[in-house]
């Protein structure tokens, strides 16, 4: 059906809007999703629909961008849209309009591409529209937009660009890493991290510099698979930050998972090194930070050998996260038979829980335990785990006893 809107009739409806009560201007509003034939009277109640996005009222708003959505000129809509866009003043206006061109799709990367060209006072947020779409052929336009004499357009292009997990990003990102923004520099670096891009040690250490960046510069590091990162990270350890030394901790603890058999001695004895400070400063993650860093803080100490931290390993052994127990245990494995002697010794004087965390990792690893004097002894203290006083450590003991087997001689 053919709608005629008379430039009479636009203006009684323009005069509701005007000064008619909100439900009047809401069921008015209505009237203009009915789309005329004629594209003179398109473009005209295009432009009074845009003027309603503009009203007091944010459900007259709210239905105003509906009314467009219904259109089926779609590129007429985007591009009438984009254009008002540049609304300087009506914040209700301005971010109607985003609403709708972001509900109306990728049929906007044109206009919005050809409106950032030219450059205007509102292309932050034009650059932030842009990457919402996840399409790629925006990324040469974010990857101009990085230039920009504005330090918050750089910023957006960047923190944009940094969405896209599609490899056509990658050469942008690491060009943006020389960038003086630093920003910059930092959307662009966890970018990078979150698709795990394997980056030269040598395009990423001038980032140290910066107290800012040295965290993302740790994270990557630990993607790279080269031994040459383990000084720089065990560096990290000391470092003044909190946030450094936790992404230095589990950037070696990613690294090691990495490296060959000659560069995982690398790290083991770069970590028998460490000084009682840099041990010592670890501790506390070990108890008090995320899941990650608990996992990386129980794999380095078992990397130092240092029997002294058996027993806040125990602890850990209780980690409500599975994979910091498991690396956990790993870690006093890769300690040796000495050190789980020395557990042994320390099961009297541990707390139930404690002491049921231990019996947890006997029977976990079990198989791993090969010494025999050692497995006898084991066997005994399993034995009298089984009468503990506490139920659960009692569980946990016989459940452990089953995996350790008596030996029968010939």
């Amino acid at each position: 059906m053919t709608v005629h809107n008379s430039a009479y009739d636009l203006a009684q409806l323009a005069a509701v809007f005007r000064d008619g009560e909100e439900e009047e201007r809401l069921s008015t509003v209505q009237k203009l999703s009915r789309e005329p034939e004629d594209l003179g009277e398109r473009r005209a109640v295009l432009a009074l629909l845009v003027e309603v996005m503009g009203d007091d009222s944010w459900q007259v708003r709210k239905e105003a961008v509906n009314a467009a959505l219904q259109w089926a000129d779609t590129t007429l809509l985007a591009s009438t849209l984009v254009d008002a866009m540049s609304e300087p003043d009506n914040i209700g206006r301005r971010n109607a309009v985003i609403e709708g061109v972001m509900k109306l799709g990728p049929i906007c990367i044109d206009p919005l591409l050809a409106a950032l060209a030219q450059k205007p006072e509102h292309r932050k947020v034009l650059v932030d529209v842009l990457g919402t779409y996840g399409d790629t052929r925006v990324i040469p336009a974010l990857g101009q937009a990085l230039l920009d004499e504005d330090a918050n357009v750089r910023a957006a292009a960047m923190e944009q660009l940094a969405s896209f997990s599609s490899e056509e990003v990658v050469p942008a990102l690491r060009a943006a890493l020389r960038s003086p923004d630093m920003l910059v520099a930092l959307a662009a670096l966890d970018g990078l991290n979150r698709q795990h891009i394997v980056l030269p040690i040598a395009e990423v250490l001038p980032l140290r510099e910066a107290v800012a960046l040295r965290p993302a510069m740790m994270t990557s590091l630990g993607y790279s698979k080269d031994a040459a990162a383990v000084p720089v990270l065990i560096d990290g350890l000391l470092d003044k930050a909190r946030g450094a030394r936790e992404a230095a901790l589990v950037a070696l603890y990613r690294l090691y998972r990495l490296l060959d058999d000659a560069g995982k001695k690398q790290v083991i004895d770069s970590a028998k090194r460490l000084d009682e400070m840099a041990v010592r400063s670890s501790l506390r993650a070990l108890l008090e930070a995320t899941p990650p860093v608990r996992q990386a803080t129980a794999a380095l100490l078992g990397w130092t050998g240092r029997r002294e931290m058996l027993r806040p390993l125990v602890l850990a052994l209780g980690d409500a996260d599975k994979s910091v127990s498991e690396t956990t245990g790993q870690a006093i494995l890769q300690m040796g038979v000495e050190a789980i002697s020395v557990l042994c010794d320390m099961l009297p004087t541990l707390d139930p829980r404690s002491r049921a965390s231990a019996f947890h990792f006997f029977h976990r690893h079990s198989s791993e335990i090969s010494d025999e004097g050692l497995r006898s002894r084991i066997r005994s203290l399993l034995g009298y785990g089984t009468q503990d006083k506490n139920a659960a450590t009692a569980q946990a003991a016989q459940q452990a006893l089953s995996a350790f087997p008596k030996v029968v001689q010939d």
